[in-house]
């Protein structure tokens, strides 16, 4: 078969997804073009086009009316992205065009007769925040454009969000939270410092892109409940806090002997899993977040135990595998408790750790994508 990878965007996780995606076709024998905005290390497996679509805009905090004029603007914009998109495809011709993410490329306010001849070939792909608001009709939403003829069936991360899913789209499976796990580089000039400092403290990281969603202010609040000469703290990615929030940060950063934070992007996934193997406890109790984590699987891959929120799938993962502790959102005595216990006692069952790794390897990828093909052959 004559396959299409396309992604828009290599921000957070998304150039991993495609890149991952990518290979995976590849190795199942199948023709790849990957449309996207770089290659990224595909070059010998899959001929390459840089993708020729406009960013969506960013939605405003705070004003309600601008915002709904920018989601009418990103509806159209979307819809001009699909027609961009199958002007690239016009000499592939591919057998099905697969999205490493949904979510950006589907149409939010359209006809579905226009959907369809806008993307007239088989498709499927990850719909990576699957866990969505109840639907309501005429509002901007990408679930009723999953009914559309051409689908083949999507998959998901968060295998809790797929009963709600199927009044749309009844063939959908669950695809595992896959991660880079490429070997660490012990040679990151980050990774030197946070040893030099931390000298021999009990390690606790928050990673990746770093706002307040993360749940910032909920670790910042229970770092002084704990004694600085046993438990030290890191913060590292790219920052999506405001001014006023930084210079807090950093403010607190000066007053403590256990803190060190590096608002910078986290350079190569070698980098970033450096970090992870030199952490005791990762930290990821995530404020509104309903979503799936690879960094789950990070965790579960270096053995290390993980703090997240109660309630949504993050949380009820680690209920059922125990390879961590899951605390009601933003209660600091909480919070305190569990830091303590994981460095302490480690995670409550440890043996699940390679479980939880082997659910969420790429080849569980590789049988999820062979089985969408024999399926639709």
């Amino acid at each position: 078969m004559k396959i299409a990878v396309i992604d828009c965007s290599i921000s957070g996780h998304r150039e991993t997804y495609y890149k991952e995606f990518t290979r995976t076709w590849a190795e199942l024998g199948q023709e790849v073009l990957l449309v996207a905005p770089q290659e990224s290390g595909t070059g010998s497996i899959a001929d390459f086009k840089k993708i020729a679509t406009r960013p969506l805009l960013p939605l405003p905090a705070g004003q309600p009316l601008k915002k709904k004029a920018i989601v009418l603007q990103n509806a159209l914009i979307r819809l001009r992205n699909l027609a961009s998109i199958r002007k690239q495809l016009a000499e592939f011709q591919p057998d099905l065009v697969y999205f490493p993410c949904l979510d950006d490329l589907l149409p939010t306010l359209a006809p579905m007769s226009l959907f369809n001849r806008l993307l007239p070939y088989a498709w499927s792909g990850l719909l990576v925040q699957s866990a969505l608001p109840p639907y309501k009709p005429g509002m901007p939403d990408v679930r009723p454009f999953l009914r559309s003829r051409h689908c083949r069936g999507i998959g998901v991360l968060n295998e809790y969000s797929i009963a709600a899913l199927e009044t749309f789209q009844p063939d959908i499976h669950q695809l595992p939270d896959f991660a880079d796990l490429s070997e660490p580089n012990d040679h990151y000039s980050l990774l030197h410092t946070l040893h030099q400092q931390a000298n021999g403290r009990k390690i606790i990281s928050l990673l990746g892109s770093i706002g307040t969603r993360k749940g910032v202010d909920l670790l910042l609040s229970t770092i002084p409940s704990l004694p600085e000469e046993e438990f030290f703290f890191l913060i590292a990615g790219k920052s999506w806090l405001t001014d006023t929030q930084t210079q807090k940060l950093k403010a607190f950063e000066h007053t403590r002997t256990n803190c060190l934070f590096s608002l910078e992007h986290i350079p190569d996934e070698p980098s970033f899993n450096a970090l992870v193997a030199a952490s005791d406890v990762l930290f990821a109790a995530y404020r509104n977040f309903t979503g799936s984590s690879n960094l789950l699987t990070k965790a579960a891959a270096y053995g290390k135990p993980i703090l997240v929120s109660q309630g949504a799938c993050m949380g009820r993962r680690i209920s059922e595998y125990g390879i961590g502790i899951a605390i009601p959102e933003e209660n600091i005595e909480a919070c305190r408790e569990a830091i303590v216990r994981l460095c302490r006692e480690g995670a409550p069952k440890p043996e699940n750790f390679t479980i939880y790794a082997s659910e969420h390897s790429r080849t569980k990828l590789a049988d999820t994508l062979r089985q969408l093909i024999t399926n639709h052959s």
